[in-house]
């Protein structure tokens, strides 16, 4: 189990960061290993930083850091149910305008935080969201100064961790309905797996269960993700009943 310092959570001043490189490459975003000092103390946090949608050119990618442009192409499903304070925003968004391309990949980082926060404070296993930077977001990593948390999908778990894991994917599934949010976009590779623990993250996508038309299609669709992972690895995992007692527990 990996505890959040109190002194992080209380956010220090002053405190210096270093960025000791980067971690992996996504879609959407790269991931960074950066060290928090505070005085004496010290800890290690991933900085996840977006790519610009509105910057395409190799060389301004380049200048920025990012190796790749966004590989994501339309998030129109996850927007269902959410709209912009500013009908002007909205209809930028809509167009698929270099502003609204921006304006997206705000929203996309700062709808993860919030979802971090929410589901960290019912209990779900997720990274604590540390704090939102202006291309991304700065939380808790997941390892050691050794090596990162492997995927869920890559960590070679035995039988036994098999079973234990996907017992802590339900829990956290409950708290993470529970909390009113669906992850949209769950499968092993959204899942870390460190010191017996397993580990939520990549949550921009998340969905509002009550406001969004396409929650309960996008919460079956996670379930079956990994569920039929777990299957495929020897473990039972039966995507129906879990999905008719997450939706029971939802809106009891």
């Amino acid at each position: 189990m990996l505890d959040v310092p109190a002194w992080l959570i209380a956010d220090p001043d002053p405190y210096a960061e270093y960025d000791l490189g980067r971690l992996k490459t996504g879609k959407e975003a790269d991931v960074f290993l950066v060290e928090r000092v505070a005085g004496d103390r010290s800890c290690l946090l991933a900085h996840k930083r977006y790519r610009p949608r509105a910057v395409t050119h190799k060389g301004e990618l380049e200048a920025l850091g990012f190796q790749h442009a966004s590989a994501f192409t339309s998030d129109s499903v996850y927007r269902e149910g959410k709209r912009m304070a500013k009908s002007r925003d909205q209809r930028a968004v809509e167009r698929g305008s270099r502003y609204g391309r921006k304006l997206a990949a705000d929203a996309w980082s700062t709808n993860e935080f919030d979802v971090l926060a929410r589901w960290w404070h019912a209990g779900v296993r997720v990274p604590y969201p540390v704090a939102g930077t202006g291309d991304g977001i700065v939380m808790q990593f997941i390892g050691d100064r050794e090596q990162a948390a492997p995927r869920l999908a890559q960590a070679r778990l035995s039988r036994d961790e098999l079973a234990i894991a996907a017992v802590q994917l339900v829990a956290n599934l409950h708290r993470m309905v529970g909390a009113g949010l669906v992850h949209a976009d769950l499968s092993a590779f959204n899942l870390l797996w460190w010191e017996g623990e397993l580990w939520v993250i990549d949550v921009p996508q998340a969905v509002d269960l009550a406001q969004n038309p396409m929650a309960l299609d996008l919460l079956h669709r996670d379930v079956a993700n990994v569920g039929q992972w777990f299957t495929r690895h020897g473990t039972p995992f039966d995507v129906d009943a879990v999905f008719n007692d997450l939706v029971g527990s939802a809106f009891a």
